[in-house]
């Protein structure tokens, strides 16, 4: 009669759990929140996309601008520059149309020049220069500058490097530009409604960017994670 041996039966491997091995699950739990918030803003991305008109503008308005002095002037837009106004950079606003509709029947110029010019022409004038602006609800804060009328018309200065009496067209360069709006004949009290758009071409690689980011992650989060878990290792 023959007797089969039963082989020892081999006992569980223990996990052994190091301070190493949390600090990887923790940077894997890390790196896939990034990723879900990454995804959040390629979905917000994605969102915006549709909000464009039917000429590829973002585009905020209409909204009530008016002012008791000559002019109202948004000064100091450093576009390419560095520091806070950096933001305004040529890539990122792309094309950018400003529209303008009188709501006193006094036609409204407006127009965008270099910083200096348009300091030097409204030197002495009395306006109103944008200090700060709020987009929901809309509201500007200005800085009274006393003084007395221009001394000529804003048409018929040269230095502009877009300009128009309803709807002005530029594609954003670098540099230091200003904002002008006010009656076309130079009279006080403005009045009218103003709307903003831009193409932001940066929208659609910031979108694309984040969604591809997310995607990296997840995927290296939960790897790190789940390698981690399932490691095994005895004492």
């Amino acid at each position: 009669m023959t007797t089969t041996s039963i082989p020892p039966r081999t006992p569980p491997v223990k996990r052994k759990w190091s301070g190493w091995r949390t600090v990887l699950v923790v940077l894997g739990a890390l790196l896939a929140l990034v990723g879900v918030t990454l995804f959040a803003v390629g979905g917000v991305g994605l969102w915006a996309q549709h909000q464009r008109d039917d000429d590829g503008y973002f585009t905020a308005g209409p909204e009530r601008v008016s002012t008791s002095t000559y002019a109202l002037s948004a000064p100091g837009l450093d576009i390419g520059g560095v520091g806070p106004d950096a933001f305004y950079t040529d890539d990122f606003l792309g094309k950018v149309r400003i529209d303008i509709k009188s709501t006193s029947g006094t036609p409204v110029f407006i127009g965008i020049g270099p910083a200096a010019d348009v300091a030097a022409y409204l030197k002495g004038v009395s306006h109103d220069e944008i200090a700060d602006f709020d987009v929901d609800p809309f509201h500007l804060t200005t800085t009274a500058r006393p003084g007395d009328k221009p001394a000529a018309s804003p048409a018929d200065q040269s230095f502009w490097v877009a300009s128009g009496n309803d709807t002005l067209n530029w594609t954003a360069r670098g540099g230091n530009w200003s904002v002008v709006i006010m009656n076309a004949d130079g009279s006080p009290k403005l009045d009218a409604e103003l709307s903003v758009g831009g193409t932001l071409p940066a929208v659609e690689g910031i979108t694309i960017g984040a969604l591809i980011g997310a995607v990296l992650l997840l995927l290296i989060g939960s790897a790190v994670v789940v390698s981690t878990i399932t490691t095994r290792r005895t004492n």
